[in-house]
């Protein structure tokens, strides 16, 4: 009497397609020649283990709490065929590179540490510990942006020390005049003026000679703009590159004149740049200065204007500028173009001795005990709300950098909408709060989208999550390749995953996403596209005809197929 064998045989349909892969993937974004795999629940190790070693992979590590596999394919494959192959087992639920994450942007600027401003880890600063996260979040938003040279900020100060060795490769250079030629070339009324003015004493060289109590208040203003980032010297400004435009109307002493000012307006206006900051003030409604900045506005211009600091030496309140007769110009005009700065400290308080007033203040930003740059190469501690406007400057460069057709009025409604309220702020300026640069910039777009057809009614996406600071991902469809997307859903932060459901048998679908936050939205992530499954076979039977013959019958329920594939085992 011979003896039965159990046979079972399973079928399913080949027209899925392979699923897909990102198609700009850089090799840098993951580790070559490495996966990540997890198997459908109820496969077993021991065939979990055979199909490792039918495709020729090796095991690397276990995780056995979420049953995944850390596996070394081989020799000759690249990750996206590795993938590929995995994907079309049914007994694989993904399989995905071993992505590389890295730390929030850093610069290796030596003196990084003292910023509390940018990034406050309740480090010691100046003898004086602070508050963690008591900070613009710099870092978070430098993940997406560190800026860019293109972008012109107007420093209207005493000046600048062109030539200091955190300074001098983001000094603004006028190409369009030949250096020392005696001839003001591109007629704009001042000769041989390669990088920017010196109004005080009428030439070319606005260097700054600051040198009253050794303050150097343009160069520190200066360094805490645009100081060169991430060049391994010194410290880095809110803005690791940008075009410091050197417009020098205070003297030594730090005293200068309207008309200078005026003067020095007009010329960022004509020359190109896109932020003016003026880091001083004084009493007295000026009708000339007040027009010259709203002429700044009218070319587009934002201005950045320190609110002062009538109670510093005193350790007494600063002002209300709201009050008549305390009122502090060019920060008190009503101009929408001016943002207007009060100083905070390093415990995210309003600094005792800052001007404020809840409807002519704006913002808060860093102002006390700022490390910066000094004259002569070197770099000190200053405080005041002289320090805290170059913050916000800084960060409208940034904006401008990620976005160059922004108008002032949107980046500055950015700077305002984006604050950290506080409430030692609240009822004393008008957002309540102090400036945040993660809250201000879009995020970085998603990369490594990848897709994978599940079954006949869905597909899995998968991508990487670049940016420490969106909001959510927006996830967009379109059936076919010459239709319009639309949105289908919105995920959470720091998700990198969507199951879409629901969907035809048979049928190509394309998707991108895109990361968002309360500044706008990233660019998209790369376009990938996938067919949906046909619909599985039912209702399997098997007969026995003979000793060497099974007969199966079965129900075709899909119009999609091109054949049946069946397996045996």
């Amino acid at each position: 009497m011979y003896k039965k064998s159990s046979i079972i045989l399973i079928i399913f349909l080949l027209t899925c397609s392979v699923p897909a892969f990102s198609q700009d993937t850089k090799e840098l974004e993951y580790i070559p020649g490495e996966l990540l795999v997890k198997f459908r629940s109820g496969v077993s190790r021991h065939l979990a283990r055979a199909t490792h070693r039918y495709f020729g992979s090796r095991s690397i590590k276990r995780f056995r709490r979420i049953n995944v596999d850390h596996i070394k394919i081989p020799e000759g494959w690249s990750v996206k065929e590795a993938i590929s192959v995995y994907r079309l087992d049914p007994d694989v639920e993904y399989a995905e590179p071993n992505y590389i994450r890295r730390a929030f942007l850093m610069p290796n600027d030596p003196d990084f540490g003292k910023l509390w401003g940018l990034h406050n880890t309740g480090q010691e600063v100046n003898a004086t510990r602070g508050t963690e996260d008591a900070d613009i979040d710099a870092p978070e938003a430098w993940d997406t942006q560190t800026g860019s040279i293109s972008v012109v900020i107007a420093l209207i100060d005493t000046g600048s020390d062109w030539n200091h060795e955190d300074l001098s490769e983001n000094i603004w250079n006028n190409s369009a005049e030949i250096p020392d030629n005696g001839i003001d070339d591109d007629e704009n009324g001042y000769i041989d003026d390669i990088r920017g003015w010196d109004f005080v004493n009428g030439d070319n060289d606005p260097d700054d000679d600051n040198s009253q109590d050794e303050s150097y208040h343009g160069t520190h203003v200066s360094g805490i703009v645009a100081s060169n980032g991430n060049n391994g010297v010194g410290i880095t400004g809110v803005c690791w590159s940008a075009s410091i435009m050197p417009l020098k109307m205070l003297d030594g002493h730090g005293n200068g004149t309207v008309a200078d000012e005026i003067e020095a307006i007009i010329y960022a206006i004509v020359n190109g740049a896109k932020i003016i900051n003026v880091s001083l003030g004084g009493s007295g409604y000026s009708l000339g200065e007040y027009a010259t900045i709203e002429s700044a506005r009218d070319a587009g211009l934002l201005f950045v204007a320190a609110a002062g600091n009538e109670g510093y030496g005193n350790q007494e309140s600063g002002w209300d500028n709201d009050v008549a007769g305390q009122e502090i110009y060019p920060a008190g005009y009503d101009l929408d173009n001016i943002i207007s700065v009060a100083a905070a400290d390093y415990n995210d308080n309003l600094a005792l001795w800052s001007n404020y007033g809840p409807t002519s203040v704006d913002v808060a930003a860093p102002g006390a005990d700022i490390y910066s740059t000094k004259a002569g190469d070197s770099y000190q501690y200053l405080s005041g709300s002289s320090m805290a406007a170059p913050h916000v400057s800084g960060l409208a460069a940034l904006i401008w950098a990620a976005d160059n057709s922004l108008t002032y009025t949107q980046v500055k409604e950015r700077i305002l909408n984006g604050v950290d309220t506080r409430s030692s702020m609240d009822g004393k300026i008008l957002t309540g709060g102090r400036i945040n640069a993660k809250n201000t910039i879009p995020p970085s777009p998603p990369t490594n989208l990848a897709i994978t057809s599940v079954s006949s009614a869905q597909i899995d996406l998968i991508w990487t999550d670049t940016s420490s600071a969106e909001t959510g991902f927006n996830i967009e469809k379109k059936t076919g390749s010459g239709e319009t997307y639309s949105q289908i859903a919105t995920v959470a932060t720091d998700t990198e995953s969507y199951s879409d459901t629901g969907l035809s048998e048979s049928t190509a679908y394309y998707y991108r996403v895109m990361a968002y936050n309360s500044s706008g939205n990233s660019s998209y992530s790369n376009e990938v596209n996938a067919t949906t499954c046909p619909a599985s076979p039912s209702d399997l039977s098997a007969t026995a005809i003979s000793i060497s013959q099974i007969e199966l019958i079965w129900t075709d329920n899909s119009s999609g197929e091109i054949g049946f594939r069946i397996e045996r085992k």
